[in-house]
């Protein structure tokens, strides 16, 4: 079984656009939600990701929504799938960012191969 991990140099998951989620008032507080919204810039990426290095500037420091493995667990499917679902979500997230045929994508297919 493939296991999930992340990429470096990718930062889709700072991209997040609360309205493209689904029941996400039933997984984050009313706080949650205001300190993502206080996070992300107009072009919808977090303030705090560097766009040139795809790092995350306060990532001793981040949210726990921002941390895979604590933030996934508040979802059914995680638990029921774990990272099968883990992997979906990137790509997925990946894809609609980047694109199918992205140096991202190609880098998390490799990596979740190994």
């Amino acid at each position: 079984m493939k296991s999930w991990t992340c990429i470096e140099k990718c930062g889709a998951c700072c991209k997040f656009d609360l309205n493209e989620r689904d029941n996400i008032e039933e997984i984050l507080s009313q706080e949650d939600i205001k300190l993502i919204k206080s996070m992300t810039d107009k072009d919808g990426w977090c303030k705090h990701l560097d766009k040139k290095n795809k790092r995350c500037s306060i990532y001793e420091k981040r949210p726990y929504f921002c941390r895979v493995d604590i933030f996934s667990k508040n979802f059914e499917e995680y638990l029921r799938k774990g990272d099968e679902f883990l992997i979906k979500c990137c790509k997925q997230h990946i894809k609609s960012i980047y694109g199918n045929r992205s140096n991202q994508m190609s880098s998390f297919k490799k990596k979740i191969s190994n």
